[in-house]
């Protein structure tokens, strides 16, 4: 962390915990006096995929973003945290709750939260991806290049459940992990909730309670993100700002990393994602052109 990080960060952390305090003594209150609402909240936190890490609620701008991985999130963020007055520092603390101010459902309190969620104002939305380029992209992001050593979360889940999954997958200082291999622990975890990075883009989207207004495309991103941009009435500065390309996982065209073998694979662990979103189990050897959105 640089001095000008630092000098930002001091109000941030302190900021952050007095919200999180009172959001604490907000929610203990609300269960006595909004059990409607409190109902609500458990469902919802007791059944969906960790929500208070994945949702993010705007209620001045009346929006609910659930947030799926390795779809264009950071761009989505960078819009959100906008709306509520944040520049960050760096792509890395938009995903950062005490640096972008984006709130979680406890955080903005349980009963906030059931009359956001249940006003038909309100804009709730998510964006999904092709799972084949999905999945090219959390292995560049999360696994690409790394030693599978302890150390990393990511590489950490991984040595967890390696053994489980196939003793033969590899491990070690000086061995790394391919996207054949990754494919090998992804499909095998996909549905048990390990990593949102790769869970099934239909579990995340399943949050009790909670049925989406809007669910738009990764590979039409710059198309869709105007239903939201439009709902808050963004300037032209931030329309302009929400297309331009942000950062990118480094791998090369995605369906270059694809044999047949491992298309049925992904397939066969993604079909909920395939069915429900409607992209094709086919792999086009011309994949959709770059859309503006943090891949």
């Amino acid at each position: 962390m640089n001095f000008a990080d630092l000098a930002t960060s001091i109000p941030a952390k302190i900021e952050y915990h007095i919200d999180r305090a009172h959001s604490y003594l907000l929610n203990g209150i609300s269960r006595y006096r909004h059990p409607d609402a409190s109902a609500f909240y458990n469902e919802l936190n007791g059944g969906g995929y960790n929500p208070n890490a994945l949702i993010d609620a705007l209620v001045q701008q009346k929006l609910i973003y659930i947030n799926v991985p390795k779809c264009a999130s950071t761009s989505i963020k960078m819009i959100l945290s906008s709306l509520v007055g944040r520049r960050v520092a760096s792509f890395d603390q938009l995903h950062k709750r005490i640096y972008s101010r984006l709130r979680s459902p406890f955080q903005i309190g349980v009963s906030a939260f059931h009359r956001l969620a249940t006003d038909s104002a309100t804009l709730r939305f998510s964006f999904v991806r092709n799972p084949y380029e999905r999945l090219v992209s959390a292995w560049a992001d999360k696994f690409q290049d790394r030693y599978l050593v302890a150390g990393d979360s990511f590489i950490d889940k991984y040595l967890a459940h390696r053994k489980a999954i196939d003793p033969s997958l590899p491990r070690g200082e000086h061995r790394m992990l391919t996207f054949a291999d990754f494919v090998t622990y992804a499909t095998a975890t996909a549905s048990l909730r390990v990593d949102a990075h790769w869970g099934l883009q239909d579990d995340i989207l399943n949050m009790p309670c909670l049925a989406l207004s809007f669910i738009g495309r990764v590979e039409t991103f710059t198309r869709d993100i105007v239903r939201v941009l439009d709902h808050v009435h963004a300037d032209q500065q931030l329309r302009q700002a929400a297309v331009m390309p942000l950062r990118a996982s480094p791998h090369q065209s995605w369906p270059l990393y694809y044999t047949q073998n491992l298309a049925d694979r992904v397939y066969r662990a993604y079909e909920r994602d395939f069915d429900r979103f409607g992209y094709p189990r086919a792999i086009s050897a011309t994949p959709a052109i770059f859309s503006g959105a943090n891949a």
